[in-house]
């Protein structure tokens, strides 16, 4: 392993980048067929025209973030079309969960400019959301699907990307933003940037904090339950060097810490609580070709967390992971692009109580793609990666992402490809029913869309269906973690955009999803529907109005359907089924002098009584105003 982070770290201080192509900013072009086309980085690693790939892709663009304020970032992503974020509406230091079209938390993948955050110490490995402010963001790219070909493990239902802002053009550049609201809710941000010659600096501070509502229901109403608040901190450092004019590099460091109170269970009250703490550190490089680009990063991350119980004392977990990946992207004639690129990721997790003492594993990807742009409307996407799993083995991943744009604009697109998950270090070596040799979890996604255009003003409307077939799911048993079930998945995505002049603009979506898990009771496969705390169908509508130039307005309603869960109170658990539910949302903001911008947020505005999770409050209605100031 040293020798390869030795590799990498030398290959960081020969070439480095002038702005890397996971910081780059939303840029847009225009397409062959005459229309404005947004660029995007994460679906295929480079620059490229959305519209030039067959991928479901999603922008969170930054102005969509500024009029987002008083908001989380789960609460942000809930808000996206086939994405439910399990507990955005919850307490705010409940835990929180992402389901990209129905599949579970662990099926998801969270990168930092492009570079995966993970849990080595997990059951799942998911990444922690609530470790994420806001405030560091620039813009965030979700790319829906089986993405293994290019992002590796886990990415079975999807990728999202947080992109934090770009480096400054001014000697100094600063921002702060202040709010507070309802549940004794504060929240700080500032922020210095700048550029000094051949340097550029920037460096952020987030503070977070309310006092909360009990994070259990008390079924009885009688019982006063306290109150559960939370505390988070973050701190992120950045530098950049521009040696020459082709080349740049930059270090960075971040740190984030999450102290939240906690209940015990479903309608059990308790003074638990949980303590967890991030840091992140690493450098990002790319070296310009004419007509390409070799990129590089390293990332070392260490996750630490504590859960107190009054009744069952301290549980710590702690897992550290390296990643290191080089990649090359080359525009090889007029027609076809190259992507080939290694990727390294090393995994511990220090404890001494399991299987095997401080287990680690690691996995050695090589990975290439080919991609056939043709000026009359024809665009595919063929790649595949070997996967090289220290404990498990060898497997193979791989994609096929045809497009077609017709003259018009309307594109045809499809997607057919394979996904995996790789066991745990938990599953693998843990205190509690390990297995060595699992194999990974096995993914096959099927999916055909279309998108069509209309008038001059960006106006489209986009309809996907989609299958999704997993196989070996990994499941717990008394003796020992097995790969035992299979999952099928099926939905339908309706989204579309108007815009109604420049100023004003509707927004809505249509998911449908079903589930199937098929599962081994008495010794014989048994299938019932499972979408576990996943609506079968949602439905998201939301405007947007800049009035005059200083006066914002938008406003959101989204209506949740029937969700299925289990009550963990009873022994073999029981189903329990959540009722639908409707939230209506709304965002006014003010700008004065282009520099400060007054704004309340109003969540829940008709106080409706809804349950994300069996036993567990959500927030009624709730605000949260504030200034934000940039200088």
């Amino acid at each position: 392993m040293s020798r390869l982070l030795c590799f990498f770290i030398l290959v960081g201080c020969l070439i480095s980048f002038t702005s890397s192509a996971q910081k780059q900013q939303s840029d847009t072009t225009i397409s062959g067929h005459g229309r404005l086309q947004e660029v995007v980085i994460t679906a295929t690693k480079f620059p490229k025209p959305v519209n030039q790939t067959g991928n479901s892709v999603m922008v969170i663009t930054h102005e969509q973030l500024l009029h987002s304020q008083g908001e989380t970032l789960s609460q942000i992503l809930d808000e996206q079309t086939g994405i439910t974020i399990n507990g955005a509406n919850s307490n705010y230091g409940k835990d929180k969960a992402i389901y990209i079209r129905g599949a579970g938390s662990d099926y998801a993948i969270v990168l930092i400019d492009g570079m995966p955050l993970y849990d080595p110490s997990g059951m799942g490995g998911a990444f922690d959301l609530r470790m994420i402010p806001v405030d560091e963001i620039e813009r965030i790219e979700i790319v829906k699907g089986g993405l293994s070909t290019l992002y590796g493990t886990d990415a079975i239902a999807g990728v999202i990307n947080i992109i934090t802002r770009q480096s400054a053009q001014k000697p100094v550049e600063g921002n702060a933003d202040l709010s507070y609201g309802s549940y004794q809710t504060f929240q700080a941000h500032t922020g210095l940037r700048g550029k000094l010659h051949a340097f550029t600096y920037d460096v952020q501070y987030d503070h977070l904090q309310s006092g909360g509502i009990s994070e259990a229901t008390d079924s009885t109403g009688k019982a006063g339950f306290d109150k559960d608040g939370m505390n988070s901190n973050a701190v992120l450092a950045r530098l950049g060097w521009q040696i020459n004019p082709e080349f740049q590099l930059q270090p960075f460091f971040r740190y984030d810490y999450f102290f939240g109170n906690t209940d015990a269970g479903s309608f059990t009250d308790s003074k638990d609580h949980y303590q967890a703490q991030d840091l992140n550190a690493g450098f990002q490089t790319a070296y310009r070709l004419h007509e390409g680009a070799i990129h590089a990063h390293y990332l070392y991350e260490q996750t630490h967390r504590t859960y107190h119980s009054q009744s069952y004392g301290d549980s710590r977990y702690e897992g550290l992971q390296h990643d290191a990946e080089l990649y090359w992207n080359q525009n090889l004639s007029k027609h076809i692009q190259a992507l080939a690129g290694l990727d390294y990721r090393y995994m511990k997790m220090p404890d001494t109580t399991a299987k095997k003492k401080n287990p680690s594993v690691y996995l050695i990807s090589p990975y290439a793609a080919l991609f056939w742009v043709n000026e009359k409307g024809l665009n595919v996407e063929l790649g595949g990666r070997f996967t090289h799993h220290e404990q498990y083995g060898d497997n193979f991943s791989f994609t096929f992402n045809p497009s077609f744009i017709f003259h018009s604009g309307i594109v045809l697109s499809a997607d057919v490809s394979s996904a995996f998950k790789a066991p745990t270090l938990t599953m693998l070596y843990g205190p509690y029913s390990p297995n060595p040799d699992l194999k990974p979890e096995i993914a096959y996604q099927y999916e055909a869309g279309i998108t069509v255009p209309y008038g001059n003003d960006g106006s489209d409307m986009r309809f996907t269906v989609f299958k999704r077939n997993i196989k070996n799911i990994i499941v717990y048993t008394p003796a020992a973690y097995i790969n035992q079930d299979k999952q099928r998945d099926w939905g339908i995505e309706y989204e579309n955009t108007v815009s109604a002049g420049k100023d004003l603009s509707f927004t809505g979506s249509f998911v449908f999803l079903n589930g199937q898990l098929t599962t081994l009771q008495n010794g014989k496969d048994t299938t019932y529907d499972n979408l576990l705390r996943k609506p079968g169908a949602s439905f998201k509508l939301s405007a947007q109005w800049q009035i005059t130039p200083q006066w914002f307005v938008s406003s959101s309603l989204e209506n949740i359907g029937q969700r299925m869960d289990l009550d963990f109170n009873t022994y073999p658990f029981a189903p329990v089924t959540l009722k639908a539910y409707t939230l209506w949302n709304a965002f006014v903001s003010y700008t004065i002098r282009k520099r400060y911008m007054l704004y309340l947020q109003l969540r829940n505005i008709t106080n409706t009584s809804f349950t994300e999770v069996y036993g567990y409050n959500t927030m009624g209605f709730h605000l949260i105003g504030g200034i934000r100031a940039r200088f």
